[in-house]
């Protein structure tokens, strides 16, 4: 039987997060939502237990309210649910972050591990690669489907083209779309189910790490500075086109200008 982690976020309501003068997100008292990448990869990875069997643990790493989005994935079907909670984790970038997981995960004994190829707030795109180089897993990116058929098999989206990989386990897979007629809410039965499913709560003393390896003094980035992109107005130019010709001219002046 497959013991299988998913790695999710909480993430802040992108129209309300601001950024605190070192850099980092403000997250309290902003209302948050499951990454939607996060949610991506629960539903893989429900779909893979589905057909392979296992138990579908959801983990997530941040402050008390956090636990909001572990219920939402007990709710969507996961078996278990994981709180690493503790103000030494603050601060930490992906590198730091990635420690962090990677020893729940040896914890667990995770033999395949899900995440969102990124996150709507960092959108980074490097704790599933950094999990893997961590853990010594394979990695397989840009994952749209994975099946079982007498061996595991992940499909593969690229900008042109998608290919079937037969995939060796452990690995950790990197979900860039959910798989096809995936809930959009849970069922009332399910809300009821998850109710009574606790979320363990973990601190950093329970992985094993030091306090240098994660948090503010694990991170190997800074944010020296953070600017507010202004956003452009172009105004828009009506072409007459009942003259194909002279509409076509009157095209690319506009164009040339």
């Amino acid at each position: 039987m497959h013991s299988i982690g998913v790695f999710v976020k909480q993430v802040p309501d992108p129209s309300m997060v601001s950024v605190s003068e070192s850099g980092t997100l403000q997250r309290d008292g902003v209302p948050s939502m499951l990454d939607p990448f996060g949610r991506m990869a629960l539903m893989t990875a429900l779909r893979f237990r589905q057909d392979a069997g296992g138990k579908v643990t959801a983990v997530t790493m941040g402050p008390d309210q956090a636990e909001e989005v572990l219920r939402r994935c007990l709710e969507f079907g996961a078996d278990d649910a994981v709180l690493m909670t503790d103000r030494r984790f603050a601060g930490s970038d992906t590198i730091a972050t990635s420690r962090a997981l990677a020893a729940l995960a040896k914890r667990e004994g995770f033999d395949i591990v899900f995440c969102g190829m990124q996150a709507t707030d960092g959108d980074t795109a490097q704790v599933p690669p950094e999990l893997a180089a961590l853990l010594g897993y394979g990695l397989y990116s840009y994952v749209s489907a994975i099946r079982d058929d007498g061996g595991i098999v992940a499909t593969q989206c690229y900008e042109r083209y998608e290919q079937d990989t037969v995939m060796e386990l452990p690995a950790v897979v990197s979900v860039c779309r959910a798989p096809e007629g995936s809930p959009q809410l849970p069922s009332l039965e399910d809300r009821m189910r998850a109710s009574a499913v606790p979320v363990r709560r973990v601190a950093l003393d329970d992985i094993g790490l030091p306090d240098r390896m994660v948090g503010m003094k694990g991170s190997a980035t800074r944010v020296v500075k953070v600017t507010a992109v202004p956003g452009r107005h172009a105004d828009t130019v009506t072409v007459d086109g009942s003259d194909p010709d002279a509409g076509a001219r009157a095209v690319l002046e506009e164009v040339g200008k």
